[in-house]
């Protein structure tokens, strides 16, 4: 019989051989992968053109955890946006000899490093996934401590979507910031929390590079083959006052449930993804704070923000002119109502396409 169904692109990463899966309160291990074991004398319901894995019933007292890798390349690129000239530390304080910029720490004689670093700061584009799973961890079920760890041969899972990546100043921050590599990480999965606030998006749309080892840049891509669209929508909110990676921050510096705790990991309400492949471990909310300022300083000295943030404060402008030019029209209870809503960015996008609107010809006669 068939116990469930799951979607190509994540059947390695649940039913691997050797995994132990709960189906209705009954644990099965998954035996084989490619063809019907001995014991198997019919398949009720089972199409031959599918992958599917064979699991028989266990009283195996582990649980097991599967180990992955994850990598991204880019193939084309779109889009992409650098900065231009240096810009200063706006303040600079030195204690018992080190200078202090932000939260970034750094020996007095290297202080001419502190200048924002040059050159390419983000870009969009196509690029590869590539997973595979390489084995799986047997965990006990009552402490999760490791038991053992078994290597297994899958091929991988490779699709071309489409992303876009920040970089962090790798060859700079490293040496400065502490658990820089986590906080590369932990950065990542605060901006896919925060995502659903500027684009129509799901726990399953979206996903990130969850690398811990020599990481350069925060990379987001969509989920789906081909991409679906989130992630060229999300890039328009990285260069906005108000945009995508002050939403990151703040969501980190206000978590009520992390503030004055010592876990620096995180919770469920700030960084924790459902999907993550390293299971939510190796995350550091105070290093993802400093890099995410960091990015944020080189994101709001691009021509392509200030840009931004000059049209924005246009509309501003003209929005409270409109505003002055219709105050003196008495608004019924519901349009009140409607009024002390607090903004977001989607909200105000639909207003200013309805101004917009408002401005054809052949609406003004309406």
């Amino acid at each position: 019989a068939v116990l469930d169904n799951i979607p190509y692109s994540r059947v390695f990463y649940h039913a691997f051989p050797g995994a132990i899966i709960t189906h209705r309160g009954r644990r099965y291990k998954v035996q084989s992968m490619t063809r019907p074991p001995a014991y198997v004398d019919s398949c009720n319901g089972y199409n031959g053109g599918t992958l599917a894995a064979y699991a028989k019933p266990t009283s195996a007292r582990y649980t097991t955890r599967p180990l992955s890798t994850m990598k991204i390349t880019v193939v084309k690129q779109m889009e992409r946006v650098d900065v231009d000239g240096k810009q200063g530390a706006d303040t600079t304080s030195r204690i018992d000899g080190t200078v202090l910029v932000d939260d970034v720490y750094i020996d007095a004689q290297d202080a001419q490093d502190l200048e924002l670093t040059k050159g390419s700061l983000a870009g969009n584009g196509v690029v590869t996934v590539r997973r595979s799973v390489h084995g799986y961890q047997k965990l006990s079920p009552v402490t999760r401590a490791e038991l053992s760890r078994t290597e297994i041969s899958l091929p991988p899972m490779e699709f071309d979507t489409f992303a876009f990546w920040l970089d962090t100043e790798a060859t700079f921050l490293r040496s400065v910031i502490r658990n820089y590599d986590e906080g590369v990480h932990a950065l990542s999965h605060a901006i896919l929390s925060v995502a659903p606030l500027f684009v129509p998006s799901g726990g399953s749309d979206l996903n990130c590079d969850h690398s811990c080892y020599d990481c350069t840049r925060v990379v987001i891509f969509d989920n789906r083959a081909g991409g679906s669209g989130n992630c060229a929508q999300l890039f328009k909110h990285l260069f906005v006052p108000d945009g995508l990676l002050e939403a990151a921050v703040d969501l980190m510096e206000t978590c009520s449930q992390c503030r004055g705790g010592t876990y620096d990991g995180g919770c469920p309400a700030c960084l924790h993804f459902g999907q993550c492949i390293k299971f939510n471990q190796d995350l550091s909310r105070t290093a993802a704070i400093r890099i995410g300022k960091r990015v944020l300083k080189r994101v709001q000295a691009s021509a392509l923000y200030n840009k931004n943030a000059q049209q924005l404060e246009e509309e501003n402008k003209d929005c409270e002119q409109d505003g002055k030019e219709r105050a003196q029209v008495p608004l019924s209870p519901d349009r009140r109502r409607g009024a002390s809503i607090i903004s977001s960015p989607r909200r105000n996008a639909r207003a200013r396409a309805l101004r917009v609107a408002m401005e054809v010809k052949p609406t003004k006669g309406r």
